[in-house]
């Protein structure tokens, strides 16, 4: 039987992007490398997340729904091969079609070095 992996819990509060219009409100955030990132979607149209994979050249082989009127949080991996890196993502609708043309994987989370404190309970 499969154990659960550690819980992790954020120190600080994560870092919030709003989806307007199938839009994220800042093309560009940075969290520290166990930072969360919590997508909120005032549209009445649920999105798909296209995360891509370093080097933004090839998409992972699942998309995140962000439900309509809905939200969704992120975490960042502090492993250290994750660390410093970027994760590049797109908007597509349910069916794929991407919701801004131009931005093309031009939106994107900066993962940096840095870890919040343990948390206590």
């Amino acid at each position: 039987m499969a154990q659960a992996g550690q819980q992790r819990s954020p120190i600080n509060a994560p870092t919030p992007i709003i989806v307007q219009n199938g839009i994220p409100n800042s093309p560009s955030v940075s969290i520290l490398a166990d930072g969360q990132v919590e997508f909120t979607n005032e549209d009445s149209n649920a999105y798909l997340l296209e995360l891509w994979m370093k080097g933004n050249d090839k998409h992972v082989a699942v998309c995140v729904v962000l439900p309509a009127n809905g939200t969704v949080t992120l975490q960042g991996d502090s492993s250290a091969n994750d660390q410093n890196n970027t994760c590049h993502y797109n908007i597509l609708t349910l069916t794929g079609g991407r919701t801004n043309p131009a931005a093309g994987g031009n939106y994107n989370i900066i993962i940096g070095s840095g870890v919040g404190a343990p948390h206590r309970a």
